[in-house]
C-alpha cells in the first residue's frame, strides 16, 4: 500500500510587539496563511480580543525592555518551537523629546526596548534560525533611522542604532544563510499617531508593511532586500 506524506509542518514566526499596530498586522497575515506564530507584547492575553479569532497564534505577555523579559521570551520559544523561520523585531515605542529636555532615563529606556530587545533575542534565537531552510530576520526601523529631525532625539538615535544592528546582523550572519532586512517605514496608522491631526487616509495602513515583509520572505533565496523604505503616497508628515 502506498504511503502518503505526512502533513508538512507549518512555518514558524516570532513577532515582537505583536499586540497592536504593525506587529498585529504581521501576526494576523501569517496566521491567515497557516503559519505558526509566537508573539509577545506588554498587554495581557485576556485583553486581546483578536487572539481568540486566530488559529495558530501563541502569545506571551512580557516586557522586552528588560533582560529578564527577553530571556523569558527566548526560553518560551525554545521550549515550544522546533525552529524559527521568520523573526520580526517590531517591539518599540515612540517619544517626542530633545537632547536637552529629555527626562532622566528616557533615552536609556527607549534604547532598551527599541534596540537591546532585538539584540538580545537575535543572539538567543540564532541557533533556531539556523535550523530553518529559509531563515529571515526583519527589523522595524524607520525613516527616522535615516534622517534626524528636531523633537525626535531619543527616538531617532534609537532607530539609527537599530539600523546599525541590522547591518551587523546582515554582515555577520551572511555565512549562516540568514537573510536580514531593515524596514524603514514613514508614518503608519498605529497608536503612535493617536490624537494627531492627520486623518487615517494620510498615513499608511499597517497591513501594507506586513505584506512587504511577506513579499521579501518569499523572494528567491538568491535575493535579499537589505533596506526597504516605505512612505505615505503624499510624502512624509
Amino acid at each position: 500500500m502506498p504511503t502518503t506524506d505526512p502533513t508538512p509542518s507549518p512555518q514558524i514566526a516570532v513577532v515582537t510587539g505583536a499586540s497592536r499596530g504593525i506587529g498585529l498586522a504581521v501576526v494576523q497575515l501569517l496566521d491567515e496563511l497557516g503559519w505558526e506564530v509566537y508573539g509577545c507584547g506588554r498587554s495581557e492575553a485576556e485583553q486581546l480580543s483578536w487572539l481568540t479569532r486566530c488559529r495558530n497564534v501563541h502569545y506571551l505577555s512580557t516586557d522586552l525592555s528588560t533582560a529578564e523579559g527577553c530571556e523569558a521570551m527566548a526560553q518560551w520559544v525554545q521550549s515550544s518551537a522546533v525552529q524559527v523561520d521568520m523573526l520580526v523585531h517590531n517591539a518599540g515605542s515612540f517619544v517626542s523629546d530633545s537632547i536637552l529636555n529629555a527626562p532622566d532615563k528616557q533615552m536609556e529606556n527607549l534604547m532598551a526596548l527599541n534596540v537591546y530587545s532585538a539584540y538580545r533575542l537575535s543572539r538567543s534565537l540564532h541557533p533556531m534560525l539556523c535550523k530553518s531552510p529559509r531563515p529571515y530576520v526583519f527589523t522595524l526601523c524607520s525613516v527616522a533611522s535615516l534622517k534626524a529631525y528636531p523633537g525626535g532625539a531619543s527616538y531617532c538615535m534609537s532607530k539609527f542604532a537599530l539600523l546599525g544592528l541590522t547591518k551587523m546582523l546582515r554582515a555577520e550572519w551572511l555565512s549562516d544563510g540568514i537573510a536580514v532586512s531593515a524596514l524603514l517605514p514613514g508614518a503608519v496608522f498605529t497608536d503612535s499617531w493617536a490624537g494627531s491631526p492627520w486623518p487615517e487616509e494620510r498615513l499608511m495602513p499597517p497591513k501594507d508593511v506586513a505584506e512587504v515583509i511577506l513579499h521579501a520572505y518569499h523572494a528567491s533565496p538568491r535575493t535579499v532586500f537589505e533596506e526597504i523604505v516605505l512612505r505615505p503616497m503624499q510624502g512624509d508628515l
